[in-house]
């Protein structure tokens, strides 16, 4: 892979770092950092606003114990709410195997 002389200069200047792998590693470190915060953000929101963790949530639902569970508000919530838990998953998945 060849890498523009512009791009190495910004990669050190951001990093600090001079070799290129590790610098690429440590820009790749906060993105996925950075998205995990936003996903943990999300799922925080929906903790607060149903006042349960998803496990919960999602074992109320299934036993249909959610009151009005069939609205579209909530059954887009409990899609959201489920894609959120799994991409955080994911993107813990993936800052574990850069380090």
């Amino acid at each position: 892979m060849t890498i523009s002389a512009n791009i190495l200069k910004t990669l050190t200047e951001i990093t600090g770092e001079p070799r290129v792998e590790l610098a690429i590693r440590e820009i790749i470190k906060d993105s996925v950092e950075h998205r995990i915060q936003k996903i943990e953000q999300g799922i925080k929101t929906l903790e607060i606003k149903y006042n349960m963790k998803f496990k919960e949530f999602d074992h109320n639902f299934h036993k249909e114990q959610i009151p009005d569970q069939y609205s579209y508000e909530i059954e887009r919530d409990y899609l959201e709410w489920e894609g959120l838990e799994t991409r955080l998953k994911k993107y813990q998945s993936l800052l574990g195997l850069l380090f």
